[in-house]
């Protein structure tokens, strides 16, 4: 078993429990440590320090923002979560959701399905209103039972209905990759790249080329070992974190108990707080590692 997860989600964002009930269920599994790291949003950090002490289980704030190039997202790792630069960005970002969202909605209904903007609001627990939260809306009206071929969960109605393909996806402007990193700096957080694999596949060199951009603007990290990785892909990054000497990260980007149907491309999605394979490879001193980078970066 992982006892610790660096990357989890609640329902400050599009997660489906709470940050209490994410600690909780942390210490149920011998997580001893995780890092909320919420889509653009720290919301629920305040909640989930409090339940760390309650619970004792370490939590380290986080975030995840979601940049312009290649669908990356760059995680924020020790982050001042009240800092004004940060909160002014996230309140932007969840603007620009919730923008993209509505024109989702309407790309929903011209292909067929009934769903409108109060059935997701109705959904939505955070501030930040999300794919999950669509999907829900869409799959609790029984108008939509034929229209959905079978499709009965979250993950795979976004597969077939709201993938980054699907001409009903809207994606929300984001900012760049650069002044993601410089936002997390200054918020005195580290910066590491989340589950690097996915956007890239076999496309290998593009993948390394994009690490250096992202080196070169900050990036101290790379997640290895993730719930979306598979063996090679872990091998492949693993390897491009020793070669630029890089920190390693693990986290099973947990949203909801149990969603742990496989993708379209054979990966599947954590069905517990510290959920994500290894294969073999070491995990020992990560935690201590990222941080000690974290006092380095706030000194």
């Amino acid at each position: 078993m992982n006892t610790f997860d660096l990357q989890v989600h609640s329902t400050a964002s599009d997660g489906r429990h709470s940050p209490t009930d994410v600690v909780k269920m942390a210490k149920e599994k011998g997580v001893w440590t995780i890092a909320l790291t919420d889509h653009d949003a720290v919301d629920g950090l305040d909640e989930a320090f409090s339940a760390g002490q309650e619970f004792g289980v370490r939590v380290i704030p986080g975030i995840e923002i979601s940049v312009e190039e290649n669908g990356a997202h760059i995680l924020g790792y020790g982050i001042d979560f009240h800092n004004q630069a940060l909160l002014d960005y996230s309140e932007e970002f969840k603007k620009r959701r919730a923008g993209a969202a509505q024109k989702m909605i309407g790309n929903l209904q011209k292909s067929g399905f009934t769903v409108d903007w109060q059935d997701v609001l109705n959904e939505v627990t955070g501030s930040v209103v999300a794919r999950p939260h669509l999907a829900r809306a869409v799959l609790k009206r029984p108008e939509n039972k034929e229209k959905l071929g079978g499709v009965s969960t979250v993950h795979e109605f976004i597969e077939k209905f709201l993938s980054d393909e699907s001409p009903n996806y809207v994606r929300s402007s984001h900012i760049s990759a650069a002044k993601a990193i410089e936002a997390i700096k200054q918020a005195g957080g580290l910066a590491v790249w989340s589950h690097p694999a996915i956007n890239f596949e076999s496309r290998h060199d593009e993948l390394e080329k994009f690490l250096k951009e992202l080196m070169g603007w900050g990036l101290k990290g790379v997640e290895v070992f993730t719930s979306a990785h598979t063996e090679d892909s872990v091998e492949l990054v693993y390897n491009l974190a020793s070669v630029n000497k890089l920190l390693v990260t693990a986290g099973s980007d947990f949203h909801e108990a149990g969603d742990h149907k496989k993708s379209a491309r054979g990966l599947c999605s954590a069905s517990f707080v510290g959920d994500y394979p290894t294969y073999g490879f070491p995990t020992e001193g990560i935690v201590a590692k990222l941080e000690e980078a974290i006092k380095n970066v706030q000194k």
